[in-house]
């Protein structure tokens, strides 16, 4: 039944509202509380009035609140609800599906409110949910899958579960998806709906999806609320120029114009530019040019869009956005000024992306570039040599060609030894067919360049066949002969091409890939990175990004980047990759293509707009307002039988003494005077009748569970003395008995073992909860991370922060070796967790009592650890982090690892003597670091280390 926008889910239980003149006859009716009367009535009864409707009825104030606390409970009965959304049919269990790859970033909110609403449409007509999400993640040790459907769920157990769920930087995987389903008959027999969470751009295999689900069930397309500032926004190219930068943005195409703002951030993240820009209606690309100074352009370190979350709209430059001082070492008085002068390709080349400057080699070394560019012999050599290797040594790169000398390069300053008195192949050089590119290969830092055919080389430098010539060869012609040589040289490096720079002895320098080549060679030339000369083609991950484009520590799931051409994964999300000036930057924008193809969707399928309105359960405003009633009704009740007592105390002070002596006597009478009349209930007896009403009406409604949860078990004072007086270990509450039970099991293992073979004599562990338990007397808490595990109040955060900012100590255990970003994010959100990083082989609690060389337990994952610990804290780690199993990998019988496996069906394996020997090495080792610090690091100690490792 609806009414306007309220719906009420039992309309049948509005026929209550009939017996409401009943009730209201009964309450009227029903008089007041007896008066007490003090015998002898004589003195009593004068002044006294004979008023019937006092007697018979009650007052008109008492008979309006309770009708009201009546009417509050059979509305609530009936269970209205406010701006009540459907988006599928009210009967049978509903397939919900979430598009949380990058381009729901920007409308994540709008997505969590829907799914809110479906989840409330679920617990209101009592369905259940299976949920499906589209973006893969990280699975085994190097691959990609989707996680399995989840269903059928409860209501409750579907809001945790969208509660989870966040969006990925990286494409949907709709075919993945639909083979999910196909998989699974059970889903495809009990669903009567599907529902589908996406916005409107197409995506390979989204329509196909939707066509094959549309043969299944009704499907539901649902869609965020168009608005001018929620369009699809993304920054699909930048790139730098002479004046300052060019940006590229690509968004869908809306039917009025509209107005953003482009800013750009330093390395500290402080916004150096604004710039406003205007993208014009019915356009898919709006090109944007910005100038800028050379030292404003090279302090952006990010630049992006205001007031929009989104990796898509972050563009993050590298090292290869910095513009390099590069000088071309001439003799006095030359320079590029025609067309056909010679230096004129390597101008174009270099000059977009660099500072240029020609001049001599000894003012060119006294300006410190970053690169120096020659061709044949250097000219100056001679009284410069030696500053010119002070200068490789220091970082300085040296790039050479070939000259148009009839003889070789002189051997100073080379890569690799020359054949001496040509320049050819037998002496001439001269080759039936122009040799042509081989493909990049692995060790050479333009490995994913693509070759063009047309490239070819007539003519060229030869190198002896040296042992390890093949380290030194970046690029190769197809007959094997290298063509660009290089070495390092200290801090620095040379560089060797085996052709000229100009186009006689090959077109390379003519073509775009010359172009390509100097925007990878010149970010090897880092002025900051100058600690190794050595160049990586996996190139590490620095720092990542997620979704809404803001930057954290890469996890164990991120591999290393060897090509940036390919769209973000998993594996490889969108960052910063790279060591020692290698800073590549790893951006989702170039992949995103088609924002303005809209997917075309099946004629069946129902597309529905995300509504504003939020949906209120009114059924608990009701039972609160009918509470509160109750509470005001008693209160009057109270205040009036107090003053009631007042005036006859007043009264019971005038009688005379005689009339005292009389009222002894008849004493006995009193109380038989002051009982109530059997045929009439007293108030009392009303009161715990509405009180049993508002009860009945309280459990007939759904909203009133929701009104808050119960918080976990409560610290007990007999707890917290106990552990003052003796220290222990403890472990976090997850609410899942098995872990519970398990991680009680392993840390009662370590203690005993600590027990045996050190000083540290420690009780039982306990579990802790940081909402309800003082975690201030307790050295180390173990947290095994757990799926469904509730998150942290503010209240177990505030308590959780104090204990780690105070010395306390936290081993956070993902447990499958496999860490989860978005649910360990989540679970710690408002925790302040330090930056982590891999514990090095020689950090402290590898060699606190044991001498290790890695974490050891169920499995040998790295362990993660403050990267900077805080002084103040004697430079200890507050929070360890891994996914070792160790509380499996501490139990001391087999017995408890079994019934663990039965209870969550996850049976372990075997661990073998050697492993578990080693597990408990290494939590010996933790619990001593958390009980003296950072005592093994301190060099006062040093002698009595290494006369320990001498025997």
């Amino acid at each position: 039944m609806i009414f306007g926008a309220i719906t009420f889910l039992y309309p049948a239980l509005l026929a209550g509202l009939l017996l409401l003149p009943v009730l209201w006859l009964i309450i009227r009716s029903a008089p007041r509380r007896p008066r007490r009367i003090h015998f002898p009535a004589a003195r009593l009864l004068i002044g006294a009035t004979n008023n019937r409707r006092n007697a018979e009825w009650s007052p008109l104030w008492q008979t309006i609140l309770r009708s009201l606390i009546l009417l509050a409970l059979i509305l609530a009965a009936a269970h209205p609800v406010l701006n009540k959304t459907d988006y599928a049919p009210e009967n049978g269990a509903m397939l919900v599906m979430v598009d949380n790859s990058w381009s729901s970033a920007a409308n994540w909110p709008q997505y969590r409110q829907g799914m809110k609403q479906i989840v409330n449409q679920a617990r209101l007509n009592n369905q259940s949910v299976f949920i499906g999400i589209t973006a893969p993640e990280a699975a085994g040790a190097n691959s990609t899958d989707l996680p399995p459907l989840q269903g059928p769920l409860s209501p409750h157990d579907a809001q945790n579960a969208f509660d989870r769920l966040q969006p990925h930087p990286w494409a949907p995987a709709y075919p993945l998806l639909a083979t999910q389903i196909a998989g699974r008959q059970d889903i495809t027999n009990a669903i009567a709906s599907a529902i589908l969470l996406t916005n409107d751009i197409d995506k390979p295999g989204k329509a196909s999806l939707a066509e094959d689900l549309s043969t299944v069930s009704p499907l539901i397309v649902v869609h965020p609320a168009a608005t001018p500032d929620n369009g699809t926004l993304a920054i699909t190219a930048l790139t730098r120029n002479r004046n300052g930068m060019a940006v590229t943005l690509g968004h869908t195409q809306q039917a009025d114009s509209r107005q953003t703002t482009l800013v750009a951030r330093n390395d500290r993240g402080q916004i150096i530019l604004r710039h406003p820009v205007t993208i014009a209606a019915q356009t898919a690309h709006t090109d944007i040019e910005v100038p800028l100074p050379g030292d404003i352009a090279n302090a952006i370190q990010t630049v992006g869009l205001i007031n929009v979350e989104s990796a898509a709209a972050l563009f993050q430059t590298g090292a290869k956005w910095q513009q390099r001082k590069v000088g071309i070492v001439v003799s006095s008085g030359e320079g590029p000024v025609l067309l056909s002068d010679r230096y004129f390709f390597l101008d174009r080349a270099i000059s977009p992306y660099a500072n240029v400057t020609y001049g001599t080699l000894a003012s060119l070394l006294a300006d410190t570039p970053d690169v120096l560019v020659a061709t044949g012999n250097i000219p100056g050599l001679g009284s410069q040599q030696g500053a010119l290797t002070r200068w490789i040594d220091n970082g300085g790169m040296l790039v050479r060609f070939a000259g148009d000398a009839t003889s070789s390069p002189d051997d100073r300053f080379l890569p690799v030894t020359l054949r001496l008195g040509n320049r050819d192949f037998g002496g001439s050089m001269s080759w039936e067919r122009p040799k042509h590119l081989a493909r990049f290969e692995g060790n050479s830092p333009f490995f994913g360049l693509s070759v063009p055919e047309e490239i070819t080389v007539t003519r060229q430098l030869l190198a002896e066949p040296d042992r390890d010539i093949v380290e030194k060869t970046w690029s190769r012609l197809t007959d094997g002969t290298p063509l660009i040589t290089s070495i390092p040289q200290n801090a620095g490096r040379i560089v060797l091409f085996h052709v000229t720079p100009w186009a006689d002895w090959s077109n390379l320098p003519m073509s775009g890939l010359f172009v390509q080549i100097w925007q990878r060679l010149l970010p090897l030339a880092s002025p900051d990175e100058q600690s190794s000369s050595q160049i990586r083609t996996l190139l590490p991950p620095q720092s990542i990004l997620d979704a809404f484009g803001r930057a954290h520590q890469p996890d164990p799931t991120v591999l290393a980047l060897q090509s940036d051409r390919d769209m973000p994964t998993p594996r490889h999300p969108p960052g910063i990759y790279g060591q020692n000036g290698q800073a590549v930057a790893h951006n989702l924008g170039p992949h995103i293509g088609g924002l303005d193809n809209p997917v075309r969707w099946p004629d069946q399928v129902q597309i529905k707009t995300l509504a504003d309105d939020t949906q209120v359960d009114l059924a608990t405003i009701c039972v609160f307002a009918a509470f509160c009633l109750f509470l005001i009704d008693t209160l009057i009740v109270i205040l009036t039988s107090a003053t009631s007592r007042f005036q006859g105390h007043r009264r019971g002070r005038k009688i005379t003494r005689a009339q005292a002596q009389a009222q002894a006597q008849a004493q006995a009478d009193k109380n038989r005077a002051m009982a109530p009349s059997p045929q009439t209930k007293p108030s009392s007896t009303k009161t715990l009748t509405l009180l049993a009403l508002v009860l009945a009406g309280a459990a007939l409604t759904t909203g009133l569970g929701n009104i808050g949860q119960a918080h976990a078990q409560e610290t007990t004072p007999l707890q917290d003395f106990q552990a003052a007086l003796h220290p222990r270990l403890a472990y976090m509450h997850t609410g899942v008995a098995a872990i519970d039970r398990l991680s009680h099991a392993g840390l009662s293992g370590l203690t005993d073992i600590l027990r045996k073979r050190t000083a540290a004599d420690l009780a039982s562990p306990v579990m802790v909860n940081p909402q309800s338990d003082d975690l201030s007397f307790y050295p180390l808490i173990y947290w095994p991370l757990a799926e469904g595990q509730a998150e942290l109040s503010a209240y177990g955060r505030e308590q959780l922060n104090r204990y780690l900012a105070n010395g306390g100590m936290v081993l956070i255990d993902s447990r499958d070796r496999e860490v989860e970003p978005a649910r360990l994010r989540r679970l710690l959100e408002g925790i302040e967790i330090p930056t982590l990083a891999r514990a090095p082989r020689d950090h402290i609690v590898f060699r606190s009592f044991y001498l290790l060389d890695q974490a050891y337990g169920r499995f040998d994952a790295a362990l993660w650890v403050d990267a900077r610990p805080d002084p103040r804290l004697d430079g200890v780690s507050s929070v360890l982090f891994g996914g070792n199993d160790w509380a499996a990998s501490w139990v001391s019988t087999r017995l408890e690892l079994e019934q663990y496996g039965t209870a969550t069906s996850n049976p372990i394996d075997d661990i073998s003597p050697r492993q578990h020997e080693l597990a408990l090495r290494f939590g010996v080792n933790l619990v001593i670091y958390a009980l003296t610090g950072s005592y093994k690091g301190d060099q006062v100690h040093l002698p009595a280390i290494l006369e320990r490792l001498g025997r």
